[in-house]
């Protein structure tokens, strides 16, 4: 027979973890000395922790190897539990690559332009929505000023039930031209809304559910549009550099802007762009 203390330094695992796991029935002294409650292990209880410990190293939980020792699981459910786990380190790895792509990417733009870069990028999950939306091709500035403005009409004469959350640009693009021949307009309203509105006998809004976008590279922007496009393009670089594919829709999301009675240096506008992993 073994102290505990003696089975700790055997072992490499500390007498306070052996007390754990004792409590959670992982691992059981041989013997507890009934006056004393000292605790007492063998030789042969050696193998079991080191099950225990090279499955902590594998990633598993404390109840995770419990499932694996100490109950009879078929082989195909360990199979199934490994998978598992491998898929979760796997998608750690992912992040943690996207992780460091980003940190090298910041890295060489203080090398080559000698001063840091202020966009902060996030990548994240856009919720799909319900927007009433109108969509125009190769359409002249001025016609697309004259859309806007009447638009911005329908919704303060009530003809549109915008909810306020922030409206969206999306352009069908293949690359940034600064031009666009092909965007569509989005006002969020409830899905109840109206299926149909016209503004000014002219352009037609139709209800329709905007889909999710399950990953997009964002950058907040903050002022007037007079750099907008700029901070795009760099948008777009810093997704390609960090070994992701573009998608061909993209979004200015106008957050705080002239339907919302703000003033340019006030204005905060969302760039988002669909990626991948290339």
């Amino acid at each position: 027979m073994l102290k505990i203390g003696e089975f700790s330094r055997l072992s490499q695992v500390t007498v306070k973890t052996l007390h754990h796991y004792d409590e959670i029935g992982l691992l059981k002294p041989a013997q507890v000395d009934k006056f004393t409650e000292y605790r007492y292990y063998t030789l042969e209880q050696l193998p079991h922790i080191h099950s225990i410990m090279a499955l902590k190293e594998l990633g598993l939980s404390l109840e995770e190897i419990a499932h694996v020792l100490l109950e009879k699981l078929s082989p195909e459910e360990i199979r199934g539990m490994y998978r598992m786990k491998r898929a979760q380190v796997q998608q750690r790895l992912r992040e943690e690559q996207a992780r460091l792509a980003q940190i090298e990417f910041r890295l060489r733009q203080i090398e080559q332009e000698g001063k840091l870069q202020t966009l902060d990028i996030v990548i994240k999950r856009i919720e799909p929505f319900y927007a009433m939306a109108v969509r125009g091709r190769n359409l002249s500035r001025q016609d697309r000023v004259m859309r806007g403005e009447a638009i911005i009409r329908a919704v303060l004469e009530g003809q549109i039930k915008w909810t306020g959350v922030a409206p969206v640009l999306s352009y069908f693009e293949e690359e940034f031209r600064g031009d666009y021949s092909d965007e569509e307009i989005l006002i969020p309203v409830e899905p109840s809304h109206t299926p149909n509105v016209t503004v000014d006998n002219t352009w037609t809004l139709e209800l329709r559910k905007v889909p999710v976008i399950e990953a997009a590279a964002t950058y907040l922007h903050q002022g007037d549009y007079d750099t907008l496009n700029e901070k795009y393009l760099f948008l777009q670089r810093w997704a390609v550099e960090n070994g992701y594919k573009l998608g061909e829709a993209w979004r200015f999301v106008y957050h705080r802007g002239p339907m919302h009675g703000a003033q340019p240096p006030e204005f905060l506008t969302e760039l988002q762009h669909p990626i991948e992993l290339a």
